[in-house]
């Protein structure tokens, strides 16, 4: 009886699910990132220097990083996902106290102004003198 030795070769099937390719979250787009670099739930958030709890409760959507963490995010995604790409006076806040790491505190006591002036900025900038806005211009371009 002859002997055939037979080789069958497969690629290792990918039990990854990653978001649908609409969901631009940041849940999404923080999975998408951990499955494509091959890293556990528990190795990412290692990375963050946060607890497991934490990350996960990131990757769905049900908190979003502190902004202690989200330069490490900006740095983990490769882009700055908070980044509206408007230079609205609001985003420009946004994007200087995650690169400095700054609490809206830390940024009110730097500009010396109270943290609902800063609210209002966010949220209305028609409220806000030009006078105080380049103030804060200033500020965040030095």
């Amino acid at each position: 009886m002859p002997i055939c030795n037979i080789k069958i070769k497969a690629e290792k099937p990918s039990y990854l699910v990653l978001p649908s390719e609409h969901d631009k979250s940041l849940g999404a787009e923080l999975k998408r990132r951990h499955l494509v670099l091959e890293w556990t739930q528990q190795e990412t958030a290692n990375y963050f220097g946060v607890l497991k709890d934490f990350y996960q409760n990131w990757e769905w959507n049900q908190y979003i990083p502190h902004i202690r963490n989200r330069k490490k995010v900006v740095e983990y995604l490769g882009y700055n996902y908070w980044d509206n790409g408007t230079t609205s006076l609001s985003n420009l806040i946004l994007l200087y106290r995650i690169e400095h790491d700054l609490t809206i505190r830390e940024f009110t006591l730097k500009l010396n102004v109270s943290t609902r002036f800063i609210e209002r900025v966010k949220n209305i900038e028609k409220n806000v003198s030009s006078e105080m806005k380049n103030v804060i211009i200033e500020c965040l371009t030095n």
